[in-house]
């Protein structure tokens, strides 16, 4: 197996991730006869179409790029079948006379979920979440729900909500569920969701609660166009009632939201 000639390609993809961004890794698994890369050489393409990486460039490097970019778009992986042996054959394609196979994959951003409020909808919402692969954070100011043993493999940020958001590095990639104890809270926490570029903002309450949250924050110069991304009421309406059942069709509506769109711009 030989030595991919760009060291950094594992670091960049993880950087990507971090960011909230998705790319397609091709990796080069199998190879027949005369080839230009042997099984192993890989290629990155970024989200914003750059390339890290090589799998043989020329004509043939282009087709595996083509199907990397609709990847990128609908998702998935898949195996293509490389053949450099056309020209031998009286074509106009590369003359190295070898077969190669890539496979190709999409890779998604990690995914997080910030919970704005440690009571009883945001402790079934993390259990909930964390069994589908969400790191979860939590941003409560009281310590005796906002705890470890409550919470247990979350990040927690046991201060003022407003001020635990905006220690956070959110991305297309986060989620932030405001679920606080009062209309003050989820009013200056929801401005404060808005202001990130967040793939999914929601917030609990009922259509009064809401109505009277998205007029204060009108008041406060917020346009409607940004209160149309937030989620509110907020979860599927699958009839829940109570806090488990709340819990779930708010971790569904996310995961609904994050397959219909990757989570990325």
């Amino acid at each position: 197996m030989t030595t991919d000639p760009y060291p950094d390609l594992f670091e960049e993809l993880v950087r990507r991730r971090r960011l909230g961004e998705r790319s397609v890794l091709a990796t080069v698994v199998r190879v027949q006869g005369s080839t230009p890369r042997e099984a192993g050489a890989r290629m990155l393409l970024l989200g914003d179409g750059g390339i890290r990486g090589t799998v043989g460039g020329g004509a043939r490097e282009a087709d595996v790029i083509a199907a990397a970019r609709e990847l990128l778009a609908r998702g998935g992986s898949r195996l293509l079948a490389i053949d450099f042996g056309e020209g031998l054959r009286g074509g106009e394609g590369p003359v190295c006379g070898g077969t190669m196979e890539v496979f190709m994959e999409r890779i998604d951003p990690a995914r997080r979920a910030v919970i704005v409020g440690a009571g009883h909808v945001g402790y079934f919402l993390h259990r909930h979440l964390s069994l589908l692969d969400f790191r979860t954070t939590i941003v409560d100011p009281r310590p005796e729900f906002a705890s470890e043993e409550r919470f247990f493999g979350a990040t927690l940020l046991c201060e003022p909500f407003v001020d635990g958001l905006a220690k956070l590095a959110l991305t297309v990639a986060d989620a932030i569920i405001i679920v606080t104890p009062g209309h003050q809270h989820d009013r200056e926490a929801l401005e404060r969701a808005l202001a990130t570029p967040a793939g999914y903002v929601g917030m609990i309450g009922s259509k009064t609660k809401v109505a009277t949250v998205f007029e204060a924050l009108r008041g406060c110069g917020v346009s409607d166009e940004q209160l149309a991304r937030v989620h509110a009421p907020i979860g599927l309406d699958i009839g829940a009632e109570t806090p488990a059942e709340i819990a779930v069709a708010i971790a569904a509506e996310i995961v609904a939201v994050f397959r219909r769109s990757g989570g990325t711009r």
